[in-house]
């Protein structure tokens, strides 16, 4: 694997058994190219899959077992804009747990074959990489990325990411959101209800390090655009507590906005949150199928 991928599967692990099965838009394949194990041959299996050479060995005759799969095409949608250079909680910057969320994504497809590709951008507009299958495909998607990121992005704006697919992608797709905490408004109702009657929709959402301290951390946050504090200490205790409390309001309303969407979705704070918001969303969307 490349290095991108290989941080992803430092977070993540290698195993992605059950992820992604289900779903309203799989293609249903009865077998697979993914060979599992030998078995007894009984009455009504397909002749073609005997397994002449074990048969021989074994004085039975065995039959080849394919792995059942369905496969999906997969569309990650990712913020690479300014606010992916602020922090998480954790202390990471957001476009690294973004690439670590786009890379297990791309994990769980390789072991599935499933085929991936990629959109990301800014305000300015979007770069699209078409879906492809493998681990070469998938390193250069996350080189990519962290390389518009990285250098000189504009402000963010998912929605431009996310029309450009409503208007470009008509076969259905499960699309994969990666992207900060997203404002709630009438843009966003309006993308998402395009996306949602055609597509299966998963929202992964890297949190920001809170504009004031909290118990366990008494750091202020920052504004990326010029290094200043959000908010001080010097606003006094009350200021201070009403803001924490917006913001578990506002992280509420966006969770029932996702919800009524019937979006599958995560707050991710670290990477190492990754692999227990990957089986939550995953989990939620088989359900769903």
């Amino acid at each position: 694997m490349g290095i991108h991928l290989d941080r992803a599967r430092a977070h993540f692990g290698r195993d992605t058994t059950g992820m992604l099965e289900g779903g309203r838009y799989s293609l249903v394949h009865t077998r697979s190219l993914e060979f599992d194990d030998l078995r007894p041959y009984v009455s009504g299996d397909d002749v073609r899959d005997i397994e002449w050479k074990a048969s021989a060995r074994s004085g039975n005759v065995l039959i080849k077992r394919f792995v059942s799969e369905k496969h999906h095409k997969i569309l990650v949608v990712a913020d690479a804009g300014r606010n992916m250079s602020a922090t998480t909680p954790t202390g990471e910057l957001k476009r690294d747990v973004a690439a670590n969320l786009a890379g297990a994504m791309g994990l769980i497809t390789v072991r599935r074959s499933d085929e991936i590709g990629m959109v990301f951008g800014d305000r300015r507009g979007s770069v699209d990489i078409r879906l492809r299958r493998g681990e070469t495909h998938i390193e250069y998607m996350l080189h990519r990325f962290q390389e518009h990121a990285t250098t000189g992005p504009s402000m963010s704006h998912v929605g431009t990411q996310l029309d450009w697919v409503a208007r470009h992608y008509r076969h259905p797709l499960v699309i994969f959101v990666v992207s900060d905490e997203p404002d709630v408004d009438d843009r966003l109702h309006d993308v998402l209800t395009r996306l949602t009657g055609r597509h299966d929709v998963m929202w992964a959402m890297v949190s920001d390090a809170p504009a004031a301290g909290s118990i366990e951390d008494d750091r202020n946050g920052f504004d990326v655009g010029d290094g200043g504090f959000v908010l001080s200490d010097d606003l006094g205790a009350d200021v201070i507590d009403a803001y924490r409390r917006a913001e578990v309001e506002r992280r509420q309303h966006l969770s029932e906005f996702m919800t009524a969407h019937g979006v599958p979705h995560a707050m991710v704070r670290g990477s190492l949150a990754i692999r227990n918001a990957m089986l939550s969303m995953t989990g939620t969307y088989a359900r769903a199928g």
